[in-house]
């Protein structure tokens, strides 16, 4: 190893560190993408309180507070391009696939520990909900449980996305391998193109699917139950798959940056009209501040302003130069204070709701375990002491919740999800009989 103190060493560790331009030849880092994790769960973790204290309902920001719940979406595309880009790189430079036993090891490294490490919290050790059966263990612990009418919403109410995204994650190197078939015999552009009408498919087959769901004779909870499939959602990992197709475009085969987003007043646009589409879905399209209760009608507008507000929050993330400099937008993404909630954020999503129920049952409040199921739906009692604004403060539940799930997130990074996350590579040590 060079020496530390050389100042060759000392400039190349900078630049290593720095931010740098959206990178060619195959860079799988993005700098602003911790800083949009960390949006996208803290935005989850404010409508979840808003809700459990009232304020969606009673405060004059209630209609956005409630559709906060968009943050998901943020999610969904940004696992999209970061996991469907690697294939198109080995496409277009003819190598092979990311190995799918490799690929889906590190996925279930990346979801699994964790969510079980706050499932048996919440139900083994707060006793904050429970599991009843064999079969509930079962599906809740593989998060298998969207599949299950009775059991659609788990113990963590918010573990449905990571059901919906486990789908995801088995999909994508099957469809990646009939996409390779289908353009086999193209190059360049011509195979690009091919990756844009399969986008068309994935979507199509989306809208497909909320037609057949919105206008069959479903119960209500069964259309609530079809709306945690994959197919729901798929268009909205489609969007960030397009994405990637779009930045593989660029730094790989020399095409111009696409609607002039390396220019500098780009960031600045697509926020604003990013908060445009936010506050219209909020204050413009007629929906009540409960998801429950949305019409099925405006399931369509609500679902697609949340995927359009996400890609214009991903959007300067992906294209133009990645330095602090190069706009306000960029630097706010990756200051430290971001970066590093991005760098929790899997846990502040796990943990947020758990610590909610913690804090109103604390407060005397409400009975613990109550919020979460009465908030999705469910047919279990609602049991709050008190549902007026103002008598469970929502800004004192905030602050609380989110200082004590930064503090769990990171307990959780540290002592498991970082070690965990070492032992990624262990099936090519195996395969290859280099020590573990």
């Amino acid at each position: 190893m060079a020496k530390a103190g050389s100042a060759a060493d000392a400039d190349a560790a900078r630049r290593e560190a720095e931010p740098t331009t959206t990178r060619p030849h195959g860079a799988t880092r993005f700098p602003g993408f911790d800083g949009l994790r960390a949006m996208a769960a803290i935005a989850v973790l404010l409508t979840h309180a808003a809700f459990a204290a009232g304020a969606s309902s009673q405060h004059a920001l209630g209609p956005l507070f409630s559709r906060m719940d968009g943050g998901v979406a943020v999610f969904f595309v940004l696992s999209g391009f970061l996991l469907y880009r690697p294939f198109l790189l080995a496409r277009i430079s003819d190598r092979p696939h990311p190995g799918t036993g490799s690929y889906l090891w590190r996925r279930f490294l990346r979801i699994y520990p964790a969510y079980w490490l706050v499932m048996t919290v919440v139900v083994y050790v707060f006793h904050d909900k429970a599991i009843d059966d064999l079969r509930g263990f079962a599906l809740w612990y593989s998060l298998m449980h969207i599949y299950d009418a009775k059991r659609a919403f788990g113990p963590l109410v918010q573990s449905w996305t990571l059901a919906t995204e486990v789908a995801f994650y088995i999909f994508l190197p099957i469809w990646a391998l009939v996409v390779r078939q289908a353009t086999r015999a193209t190059r360049g552009a011509a195979r690009l193109r091919g990756e844009l009408i399969g986008i068309g498919v994935l979507v199509s087959v989306s809208v497909a699917w909320k037609v057949f769901v919105l206008s069959a004779d479903f119960a209500p909870g069964r259309v609530g139950q079809l709306k945690l499939w994959l197919p729901w959602w798929l268009d909205l990992f489609a969007l960030g798959m397009l994405l990637a197709i779009g930045s593989v475009a660029v730094t790989e085969l020399g095409r111009r940056t696409p609607l002039r987003l390396d220019h500098r007043w780009a960031p600045a646009t697509c926020w604003a009209l990013a908060l445009g589409a936010f506050v219209l879905v909020g204050y413009g399209v007629g929906l009540p501040h409960s998801s429950p209760d949305i019409e099925n009608h405006l399931l369509w507008g609500q679902h697609y302003l949340y995927g359009l507000t996400a890609v214009l929050l991903v959007l300067p993330a992906v294209f133009g130069p990645q330095t602090r400099e190069s706009s306000r937008i960029r630097r706010f993404l990756t200051t430290r204070v971001m970066v590093y909630l991005g760098v929790i954020s899997y846990g502040i999503y796990l943990w947020h709701e758990a610590l909610i129920d913690r804090y109103l049952s604390l407060t005397g409040f409400h009975d613990p375990g109550m919020s979460g199921f009465m908030l999705y739906g469910s047919d279990v009692p609602f049991r709050w002491h008190t549902s007026q604004w103002l008598s469970v403060p929502w800004y004192t539940l905030v602050l609380a919740v989110f200082a004590g799930a930064v503090i769990c997130a990171s307990i959780s990074w540290y002592a498991l999800e970082r070690p965990v996350l070492r032992l990624k590579d262990l099936p090519r040590r195996l395969r290859s009989g280099a020590p573990l």
